[in-house]
């Protein structure tokens, strides 16, 4: 390198020493390199701005009209030297070019049978596609989620409609001093002919006792499940005040009513409900339907009972109000 020929100098036994001003000719070094740097480039704007000043003089109008022929006359006898001078190379270039270009057009079927065994290009208009993408069922999932959304806000819209059509009628009711037959009255009966329980309790629902409360299948089940056809009513098990109506995690829609006892009970996987938060509910009286919505493996109310907010049975408890499951 020149910048360590000036600044060192290599021993015979591959040792090298630098010499006291190797800093001034690294600095000398440097300047020269740059001078060239600049000289060259002063060169090539140089250039560019005479070929500019050329092409701007040139009349190419005049040129196009008459001395293109002239031109081209005296040219061809130098292209002709360096085609035949490069001709190997010319040759390999037209060769590669119709290769290339045999090679982008697909090939035309022919309208003849083909001999066992044989195989015929068949060209397409679009490329074949050996494996589509499955499709996702997100949007499905969205879709149905969205559509879920929907249907509980009809659902609350239609219970709030029923509550304010019942308080109309019981306020017309004692405006005009009809009796109203459940006030003052601790048993209602139920449709069908079935009767509360000791004291005006009533069963949540008419069904099959299928779960029970406590451990199962690795979770917690804080309540107890009575399988019905979907639609079968849902009713208060004793006079109370609704405090949610409406969607609820893992409950698809739910009902939750406190009783007088300050005792909360709570239905839950329902089709749909006519009651709304606030509103005064008797034993007995129709509330909601089965369902099979949340995580529900089959049509049935969920059924739970909270005193003082902790989760209990609620088997024994309707037991001790004289109502049996079966």
């Amino acid at each position: 390198m020149p910048d360590q020929a000036r600044s060192a100098k290599v021993l015979p036994g591959g040792g090298t020493v630098l010499r006291p001003d190797w800093r001034t000719a690294l600095r000398q070094d440097r300047g020269l390199g740059r001078r060239w740097v600049r000289q060259a480039t002063a060169r090539v704007l140089r250039w560019f701005r005479r070929m500019w000043r050329a092409a701007a003089g040139f009349d190419w109008r005049e040129f196009l009209r008459r001395d293109w022929r002239a031109y081209a006359e005296h040219q061809w006898p130098r292209l002709r030297a360096r085609l035949i001078r490069h001709r190997v190379l010319v040759a390999g270039v037209v060769v590669v070019a119709l290769l290339a270009a045999a090679d982008a057009t697909a090939p035309r079927p022919a309208d003849v049978a083909l001999a066992p065994g044989s195989t015929q290009r068949v060209p397409v208009a679009y490329p074949l596609q050996v494996q589509s993408e499955p499709e996702s069922s997100k949007r499905y999932l969205n879709a149905i989620n969205n559509g879920e959304h929907i249907r509980e806000a009809q659902v609350v819209a239609a219970a709030a409609r029923a509550t304010l059509e019942r308080a109309k009628a019981e306020a017309a009711a004692a405006v005009s001093g009809q009796p109203t037959p459940w006030l003052g009255s601790a048993a209602t009966p139920l449709p069908g002919g079935i009767l509360p329980g000791i004291g005006g309790f009533a069963l949540p629902a008419i069904g099959a006792f299928t779960s029970g409360f406590g451990q199962r299948w690795g979770t917690f089940h804080a309540g107890i499940d009575i399988a019905a056809p979907i639609g079968s009513p849902i009713y208060a098990v004793t006079d109370g005040t609704v405090v949610d109506a409406g969607p609820a995690q893992g409950f698809g829609l739910w009902v939750r009513v406190r009783h007088d006892d300050g005792t909360i009970s709570v239905y839950g996987h329902m089709y749909d409900f006519s009651v709304s938060v606030g509103e005064r509910v008797r034993t007995g009286q129709q509330i909601a339907r089965v369902g099979n919505r949340g995580d529900s493996t089959g049509p049935h109310l969920h059924f739970e009972i909270l005193i003082n907010g902790r989760h209990i049975d609620p088997q024994p408890w309707l037991a001790l109000h004289g109502l049996r499951l079966n």
